[in-house]
């Protein structure tokens, strides 16, 4: 599966420093937008994990349980890792505010506070893991087709 996405940044990758890549973020922000704490950049995330169960469906495609229980899994497996800036919690926010909301990296850099590379390397470290423990999760389609729908030419090439 990773053939279909050349550009992802490998798991060792992820090993060079996070932290110095995002040290910039903030100067290129304007004044009103710059931030002096870890907190007031993650305040987002944290709001929304420390709502209802309801908020953190609607932003993140996930309940609360889920979501906490799959950072992790991440964790464990040393898939995804804290940096100096953006917490496990905020890098897996960020991918499933993207996928659950069908957007580009650019809508969600005011929103989380971050530049667009940092943004776009935290998604691609957060795919990346997340196509690592896929198998373990999702199995393929059994390729046995029930003999009614194999010998009926109206259904047989259709559903497989």
């Amino acid at each position: 599966m990773l053939s279909y996405f050349p550009n992802l940044i490998s798991p060792s990758s992820m090993e060079s420093s996070d932290d110095e890549k995002d040290g910039n973020a903030e100067a290129s922000l304007p004044k009103e937008l710059g931030h002096s704490s870890e907190s007031k950049q993650s305040k987002f995330v944290d709001d929304i994990l420390k709502g209802s169960n309801e908020s953190c469906l609607e932003n993140f495609r996930m309940d609360k349980h889920t979501f906490f229980k799959l950072c992790d899994l991440l964790r464990t497996r040393g898939l995804l890792r804290h940096t100096n800036r953006i917490k496990i919690e905020e890098q897996l926010a960020i991918f499933m505010f993207i996928v659950g909301h069908n957007l580009r990296t650019r809508a969600v850099q005011e929103l989380f506070r971050y530049s667009g590379e940092t943004i776009s390397r935290h998604f691609n470290n957060v795919l990346t893991a997340i196509t690592t423990i896929s198998l373990d999760f999702f199995q393929p389609p059994k390729s046995d087709v029930p003999p009614a729908i194999r010998v009926d030419p109206q259904f047989y090439p259709y559903f497989l």
